[in-house]
């Protein structure tokens, strides 16, 4: 799991595990309210209990089918004012569902018969509607629930089934939310995302269009120096030394210019990318540590700490789940300890880490390793000392 994904993975967490729980809990809820009619009829028909049990297992499985097809689905933009995340229908796990719908057939044939009851046929109808109405648009179980006061007005319907209503509609009203929460995490996560990624496109348009202002002018002069010179040298013109040797003076103008770029590009200041990396993993929602400053590393390798920092904390966000990052600089070294490494033992080094070492050359030894998910990174000068 991606650092960058890992709040909606999170809240996508929590959101099945509140609608499993309600789903789960529908018909002790139903039994507790119906109170002593239900737990008799348990008592006298325990086979009844079994049926109840099949149901709410079915249900159960209905309601994570239903989420992790949602979940697997590209979103759905908003329309409208406030341009929110559409859920729709969730009509995932339907096999499941149509299991939870046989258990009412045969509450109710047993209610029909003789010295049959309704309050078993009640929760398990109640396990059905919740089930059901979590998946379709609040304005379903809105229209129920008008329906039900307005009969339960009229004296078409009893108390007891206006109650019956009250709590089903609740219930759904309480499930909904939950997966719409989600929806706007699950937004949030990829719009932060696609400004990461935009971000990273704006910076390579920024150095192409620094290249391009740097070396196409002096490009183009040498190409018609060069083309010149070509000319003078077939007329045997001795100004063509002449132009030969602008055109070099410009090439290496233009080489130093490049150097320069390149150079003010790659190298970072301490200062800066210690904030910087700090803040970009707690936009992550990791908890940072910082242990020193930027003044107490030597002058002298400042600019290895900085490229450290740097691709330290990219590796965290793209290979570590990590909820807590320590950072740690020193006059000896920098090091950086995280939780939630992938790995245990002694770690396979891919580009990145391979990369830094090559950077890092004779100036610095690198040692890295995870135990027990946590995951540390040190870096130690070889010529330790204060700034100078």
């Amino acid at each position: 799991m991606s650092a960058r994904a890992r709040q909606w993975t999170i809240f996508y967490a929590y959101t099945l595990w509140s609608v499993l729980v309600m789903v789960a809990l529908m018909p002790v809820l139903m039994l507790l309210m119906l109170g002593a009619a239900a737990f008799a009829e348990l008592r006298d028909h325990p086979l009844l209990g079994l049926v109840l049990l099949v149901q709410a297992v079915t249900s159960v499985l209905a309601a994570r089918a239903a989420l992790r097809d949602w979940a697997a689905a590209p979103p759905t933009p908003g329309r409208g004012r406030w341009d929110l995340p559409r859920l729709g229908a969730l009509w995932g796990g339907q096999h499941w569902l149509a299991a939870t719908a046989l258990p009412p057939i045969v509450l109710a044939a047993v209610a029909l018969g003789p010295g049959g009851s309704a309050p078993l046929l009640l929760v398990s109808c109640a396990v059905l509607a919740v089930g059901t109405l979590f998946r379709v648009p609040w304005r379903w179980t809105a229209g129920l629930l008008m329906v039900a006061l307005l009969l339960a007005a009229l004296g078409v319907i009893p108390s007891d089934l206006l109650v019956f209503a009250v709590v089903v509609c609740g219930a759904t009203f309480a499930l909904r939310p939950s997966i719409w929460l989600g929806a706007v995490v699950r937004e949030l996560d990829q719009a932060r995302e696609a400004q990461a990624q935009l971000a990273v496109a704006e910076e390579r348009l920024r150095f192409a269009r620094d290249l391009h202002d740097v070396t196409g002018r002096d490009l183009s002069v040498i190409a018609v120096k060069t083309e010149l010179v070509a000319q003078l040298a077939e007329r045997g013109d001795p100004r063509a030394a002449e132009h030969g040797r602008e055109a070099a003076q410009i090439a290496r103008t233009s080489l130093a210019e490049i150097r320069s770029l390149v150079r003010g590009y790659r190298e970072a200041d301490l200062a800066t990318e210690l904030q910087g990396t700090a803040s970009l993993l707690r936009s992550a929602h990791v908890e940072v540590t910082i242990e020193g400053d930027a003044e107490q590393v030597p002058v002298r390798h400042r600019g290895t700490a900085a490229w450290v920092l740097r691709e330290g904390g990219t590796n965290i966000l793209r290979h570590a789940d990590s909820s807590a990052v320590s950072i740690s600089l020193t006059p000896e070294g920098i090091t950086l300890v995280n939780d939630g490494a992938p790995e245990q033992g002694p770690v396979r080094e891919g580009s990145g880490m391979t990369g830094m070492r090559e950077r890092l050359g004779d100036q610095a030894q690198l040692t890295a390793g995870s135990a027990r998910g946590i995951f540390t990174l040190d870096v130690r000068f070889d010529t330790p000392g204060g700034p100078s």
